[in-house]
């Protein structure tokens, strides 16, 4: 019971840092070739094919997704996504509309352009990567939240219509993992503040969110449709 991604095109959104360059690397290292998205230069990624777009940009989103119906993919990868933090009734109403479509509208309209292929091929895998944000609401994080709970609608829904055709649709939700991103909003005084409540004992590493994805979007997932699966140590349990 081995995953293999020979043969499969794979295509990894915000994949030059973070999980996201974690997922590209892995999925290379598994046979697959892989086309990643972001928005500035490609970074280290072991990727075949690197899509510079700032998915914020409407013109360049269009671009992309017109791009991407072209590349046959086979597994869909939707990582993409930001944060930004204050109180809701300071919350800048520009900030929660660019969060929103970077985290969950390009989602939407990058599946929308995957399926044609999947649908024709009776077979595709997208994974949706959430948060525990998607399940637990979290002070100062009004438009991450909406975002992220947003996308685990789109992933049960998306699921459950697509799952008569052979593809089958989740979600991987992180914990607080230590990333650029995630230091940048937090600060390691709070990093450290927070996995002290971690019942594992330790915040997340980019491996730990990217093993479940492997299993996720591979052929050994047969059965799964719009399933969140959190990787958070047991952080939402407690």
């Amino acid at each position: 019971m081995l995953i293999d991604y020979t043969g499969k095109k794979v295509l990894v959104t915000g994949g030059t840092k973070g999980i996201g360059e974690k997922l590209v690397v892995d999925f290379k290292n598994l046979g697959a070739t892989v086309f990643f998205t972001g928005r500035g230069t490609r970074g280290s990624g072991m990727g075949d094919g690197f899509i510079q777009c700032d998915f914020s940009d409407e013109v360049q989103l269009k671009k992309v997704c017109d791009l991407i119906k072209t590349l046959k993919i086979d597994v869909l990868i939707n990582n993409a996504g930001t944060n930004k933090i204050g109180p809701i009734e300071e919350y800048s109403s520009d900030d929660y509309e660019s969060i929103l479509n970077l985290n969950l509208t390009s989602c939407f309209k990058i599946t929308q352009a995957v399926i044609p292929h999947m649908k024709e091929n009776g077979y595709g895998r997208i994974v949706n990567i959430t948060s525990i944000s998607s399940e637990i609401s979290m002070p100062l994080r009004s438009a991450y939240c909406s975002s992220k709970f947003g996308l685990l609608g789109l992933t049960k829904v998306s699921g459950v219509e697509l799952a008569s055709h052979g593809i089958l649709v989740n979600a991987v939700g992180p914990g607080v993992t230590k990333t650029k991103l995630t230091v940048d909003v937090l600060g390691e005084e709070k990093m450290d503040e927070i996995s002290k409540n971690v019942p594992i004992g330790r915040l997340g590493e980019v491996e730990d969110v990217s093993n479940v994805v492997m299993f996720m979007a591979s052929d050994l997932n047969t059965y799964m449709v719009g399933q969140n699966i959190l990787v958070d140590g047991g952080y939402t349990c407690v």
